[in-house]
This record gives C-alpha cells, sequence and structure tokens, in this order.
C-alpha cells in the first residue's frame, strides 16, 4: 500500500450536482402528487357521501320514518346552504318539515372535507328527503364533488325519485362551479 493515497469521498461539485437534480426531480413531482392527493380527497368524499345517503334511504325504511340529510356546519342544524363540503347530517324527521327539531335524532355526522374538496348541490334543493318507503322527495338530486388540486376530475351523486344513489361523470358546466366553489 502506498503512503500517498488519496482519501475517498465526494467533492463540492459533485454534491451540488446532486441537489441539483434531486431539486429538478422534486419539481417535476409536485404537481403530479398534488393531482394525486386531489383525486383521493375527492373520491373519499364521494364515497363517504354515498354511504351516507345509502344509509339514510335505509333507516328511513327501517324506520318506517321520513330521514333527512343535509348540509351542516355545526353538526346539529342543516344549513341554508347548497354547500355540502362543510360537513353534513342525518336525522329522524317526526314532524316532515326538514328542520331538525330537539327531538328528532341525528343518524349520521359528515365531517367537513379537507381543504380544496368541494361538494356542491342541485341549485335550490338544501336537503334530500327520504320517505317511510325509501323513496325521495322532489326530483333527481344531483352532487358535485370535486378537488381543486385534481382539476377536472368532477364526480356527481345522482339520488332518483326512487331513492337510489347511483355515481356518474359531472356535467361540464357543474364541474366548472364545483371547481370555483372549491375552499
Amino acid at each position: 500500500m502506498s503512503s500517498h493515497s488519496m482519501p475517498r469521498g465526494f467533492t463540492l461539485i459533485e454534491c451540488l450536482i446532486a441537489l441539483s437534480i434531486i431539486a429538478v426531480l422534486t419539481t417535476l413531482a409536485a404537481p403530479s402528487w398534488a393531482r394525486l392527493v386531489g383525486r383521493t380527497h375527492g373520491r373519499a368524499a364521494h364515497a363517504e357521501l354515498a354511504v351516507a345517503l345509502n344509509h339514510a334511504r335505509s333507516a328511513a325504511a327501517a324506520r318506517g320514518q321520513h330521514v333527512v340529510v343535509c348540509p351542516s356546519e355545526d353538526g346539529n342544524q342543516c344549513a341554508r346552504s347548497t354547500r355540502w363540503h362543510h360537513g353534513w347530517i342525518a336525522f329522524a324527521d317526526f314532524d316532515r318539515n326538514g328542520v331538525r327539531a330537539a327531538g328528532e335524532p341525528l343518524l349520521a355526522v359528515g365531517q367537513a372535507q379537507s381543504q380544496g374538496t368541494a361538494i356542491i348541490g342541485t341549485e335550490g334543493r338544501l336537503r334530500v328527503t327520504y320517505r317511510p318507503d325509501g323513496s325521495a322527495t322532489g326530483t333527481n338530486q344531483t352532487l358535485t364533488i370535486c378537488d381543486r388540486r385534481s382539476g377536472s376530475d368532477a364526480s356527481a351523486l345522482i339520488i332518483s325519485q326512487a331513492g337510489r344513489v347511483r355515481s356518474a361523470a359531472a356535467a361540464p358546466g357543474a364541474a366548472a362551479a364545483c371547481l370555483g366553489a372549491a375552499g
């Protein structure tokens, strides 16, 4: 072995090149990561709301009572809004007035969605009301779910007069309105 062997390691230039490559790759991956996170939040909100609506329909039929699902900001009373992303409640509506009274039990409470996720209901439709036979009052109602981080991946939950909930792609106008309301 020679007494003049060179120490092994990285030079400052090599470290700076490696850090530059990592910075470029991170910058390229960040938008894709944000879209993935947004898509995941939107899908989770879609699934959570679909479960709540189906549960409310089943509860109405099982109890033989009217059950209301509505947007709620406090987890106790319905909000006079078509924005569901602040949370929602489902309750047995004994007096059939669409407003939760003190003696009407909460059946479910949906939490506020993450920042950027929006759920917008059909204009003028502030609640979904299920009759004792599981059918819904009024005409078909659509809830559009989106997350602005994912861009155009908006989906819809459509509640038919029969009370069935089905998933669909959001209509372009509804998707644009939803993306504008996220936050």
